[in-house]
């Protein structure tokens, strides 16, 4: 396997892992909050391997950066509460748009 391909399937396996990993409260954070850092930190470190993995070809890099993008941000909107922009969450299911429950409930 080369280094680009290496790339690419850690940046695939990244973005699957901001999918599945769950959640869990903390002191200050509720279950939610955390599963939406985690999703977002994933799918921007599994962007920035699949750029990497790209290259030299920009824009194969470009493409698969917006296709993740596009990708994760579509699953988070249709499937799940994170998305969250000025204290408020966008969803396509409303039960999902509820606030965030207090931390350690």
């Amino acid at each position: 396997m080369t280094i680009s391909e290496v790339l690419l399937v850690a940046g695939a396996a990244m973005l699957v892992a901001g999918i599945v990993v769950p959640g869990w409260d903390t002191a200050r954070l509720p279950r939610r909050a955390v599963k939406r850092r985690l999703y977002w930190a994933a799918t921007g470190a599994g962007v920035v391997l699949l750029v990497l993995g790209g290259l030299p070809d920009l824009r194969s890099s470009i493409a698969l950066a917006a296709a993740a993008l596009i990708l994760m941000t579509g699953w988070a909107y249709f499937r799940t509460p994170n998305i969250k922009i000025g204290g408020r969450i966008h969803s396509a299911d409303p039960p999902m748009r509820e606030p965030d429950p207090p931390a350690g409930m």
